[in-house]
């Protein structure tokens, strides 16, 4: 659920740009931060594919010959340095905007916004490359989840953003699109390409709701199953409450992300600590067929 919010957040966010123009330079650095916490929500999906039991989640990367517990510590810490450098950039520029050192519509190095969105691309590289090493190794423990499609359909939201900056920016230099009696400068950088995000989020959210089907999580839809580190429990029930409040109370709780954070910083003790010699290490995928 936290990954498909991405959608109604970068419509939110796009659509307050339109209303108030002049607020634009303040409101869009905070897309960054909803798309990193989107991607380590991305992140914590796959390990919970591959090892659903989160006390059990080190143990199972342990087993990987070619890789080990110090890797799976480091491709976490890759993906959730994201968020933290999100919230420092975004408020950054909200600051140096605020002071008149930002410069929205330029990428002289004298600028701020030069070295914050260099710091922004490094880190969301850093992001990427480690799920796509993270999805490497894992394969064939994640084939039947079809990952890539997921991750693709997570990043093609970014990807048409970039696009469609370029093309706008081409247009604009070319004299293709120039301000008119109707049309005025913000109306062709700011209001226009954030009314296209609008609309292009409406058939993207089909796309989402495709990938991330909520089928597989319908009791009874893959046929009655118990975990294999708990044998002899009793079947999973649904959780979510009426209408499914809980379930999107616990999405808004921002507690996961942050316990995350601070077991790769160090703050909270591994995930392995509570456990004794006689743990059974459950390192089979859930499979969503059987």
């Amino acid at each position: 659920m936290r990954i498909s919010t991405l959608i109604t957040m970068y419509s939110l966010i796009s659509f307050l740009s339109v209303c108030f123009p002049t607020a634009e330079v303040y409101i869009d650095p905070w897309v960054s931060l909803v798309e990193g916490l989107a991607f380590c929500s991305f992140f914590l999906l796959l390990c919970d594919y591959v090892c659903p039991n989160i006390n059990q989640r080190e143990l199972f990367f342990a087993t990987k010959k070619t890789s080990g517990v110090k890797w799976f510590r480091i491709r976490w810490l890759m993906v959730f340095q994201m968020p933290i450098v999100a919230l420092i950039v975004s408020i950054a520029t909200d600051v140096t905007a605020a002071v008149g050192i930002y410069c929205r519509w330029s990428f002289m190095p004298h600028f701020a916004k030069f070295w914050l969105r260099l710091i922004q691309i490094i880190s969301l590289v850093t992001a990427v490359l480690s799920i796509l090493q993270f999805y490497h190794l894992l394969k064939t423990d994640l084939t039947q989840r079809r990952p890539l499609l997921k991750l693709i359909a997570f990043k093609i939201i970014v990807f048409l953003n970039f696009v469609q900056g370029i093309l706008f920016w081409v247009l604009t230099d070319i004299g293709v699109l120039k301000e008119t009696d109707t049309l005025t400068f913000a109306d062709l950088h700011i209001g226009i390409p954030n009314l296209l995000i609008c609309i292009e989020m409406a058939p993207l959210s089909l796309f989402f709701l495709w990938v991330y089907s909520w089928r597989v999580y319908v009791k009874n839809s893959h046929g009655s199953y118990v975990t294999m580190d708990r044998p002899g429990q009793r079947p999973r029930l649904y959780h979510g409450g009426p209408i499914g409040v809980h379930a999107w109370l616990t999405m808004i709780k921002p507690s996961g992300i942050i316990e995350s954070i601070l077991v790769v910083s160090g703050r909270s003790g591994p995930p392995t600590d509570s456990l004794g010699q006689d743990d059974r290490v459950d390192n089979q995928p859930l499979n969503p067929n059987r």
